[in-house]
């Protein structure tokens, strides 16, 4: 190597310094310490490439599998599901709010159906607060965890079981310490504990109470937090059909739609809850998480490189459409604001906003 072309390397290198290389860089006298400095910086700028491939091969995998599990899953008509005279949900936690309350990029709503009180997903609580944003919500909206017959968890993300600290061990709170909740039957789509409430991991469509189903978990992958199982709630509303809530929708609104016609005889009647499109491009976005616009790029079923657009809402929308609902409410929690308006546009009266203190009767 001429010295020529060592100067040139180390001036390059030079842009570019590590803090415990300054001292090679500065007294660079030999090819042997030139040879050292070009792995180490070879490493670094290969590492995060390298992390790629392996990420992406992971997510193609998982992605194959949940194709092959949604093809060849075996799903029959679901009987004696019963219906329900009234229903009542209230957003406790979300992106927008009603009024004065608490708000935050999670998910919980209270379901009143008929003299069956249900809990669905318990928020985020970013901050770990004792008493949380969902706690402080209820307290206001006169809701208490006595209330609650069953809790249902959508999925096992952080912003629905009440923060990461709770993810992690796959459990969930109401709040920054765990509550006493053993009058309570939970239903979770993955195996999931509380030191206090009954457990019941739902692996199929099933029955939780009169007029109140699970359609059972959907697996989607997802690039950076790898496999999801995701359930929706499927309540029949007496003379009217049947009502969707929806946690993220990261099982995609196509495999919601047909799992539910597949398991009910009845029209859908309406969805409500998350269908997660993030669609503006930067800048603008208005799906953040701590700030940061990256729901479309990390929270989805596809890589970074290839996020959402505008014809992914579209089809969402349209095939929503096909249906004709009379009730459709999109969470805002991860979905646009842009998204929401063309939601709002399509349905006319039949949408609904969603926001914590908002009371949808049907």
């Amino acid at each position: 190597m001429s010295n020529l072309d060592i100067k040139k390397i180390k001036e390059l290198l030079e842009e570019f310094p590590l803090n415990q290389d300054k001292e090679i860089i500065s007294k660079f006298i030999a090819g042997e310490k030139l040879s050292q400095r070009e792995i180490l910086r070879a490493f670094h700028m290969s590492f995060p490439l390298f992390t790629l491939v392996v990420l992406n091969k992971r997510f193609e995998m998982n992605k194959q599998l949940a194709e092959n599990e949604w093809s060849s899953a075996n799903i029959e008509k679901l009987d004696g599901v019963g219906t329900v005279k009234s229903l009542k949900i209230v957003p406790l936690i979300d992106f927008h709010a009603k009024g004065n309350f608490s708000t935050e990029e999670g998910v919980s709503y209270y379901i009143k159906a008929d003299d069956i009180g249900l809990l669905f997903d318990t928020g985020l609580n970013s901050k770990d607060e004792h008493p949380s944003p969902l706690l402080k919500n209820m307290e206001v909206l006169g809701i208490s965890p006595e209330d609650f017959n069953y809790i249902f968890i959508s999925h096992l993300h952080a912003d629905h079981v009440g923060g990461a600290k709770w993810s992690r061990n796959r459990t969930f709170s109401l709040s920054g310490t765990q509550q006493n909740l053993s009058h309570v039957d939970v239903f979770a789509p993955v195996s999931m504990n509380h030191p206090t409430a009954t457990v019941n991991q739902v692996k199929e469509p099933i029955v939780i109470a009169n007029g109140i189903a699970s359609i059972g978990p959907i697996q989607s992958s997802m690039f950076f937090f790898g496999p999801t199982f995701e359930q929706a709630l499927a309540i029949n509303v007496e003379g009217k059909g049947i009502v969707v809530i929806v946690g993220c929708g990261h099982q995609g609104i196509q495999k919601i739609i047909d799992r539910v016609e597949t398991l009910f005889d009845i029209p859908i009647y309406g969805i409500i809850g998350g269908l997660h499109l993030p669609i503006p491009e930067f800048p603008g976005e208005d799906i953040t998480w701590s700030g940061l616009p990256i729901f479309k790029f990390v929270m989805t079923r596809r890589p970074p490189w290839e996020p959402w657009q505008k014809n992914d809402r579209d089809f969402a929308l349209n095939y929503l459409k096909s249906r004709n609902p009379k009730l459709v409410s999109l969470s805002p929690h991860d979905s646009s604001t842009e998204s929401i308006q063309a939601f709002k546009q399509a349905f006319k009266e039949a949408y609904t906003d969603l926001k914590v203190g908002k009371i949808i009767n049907i």
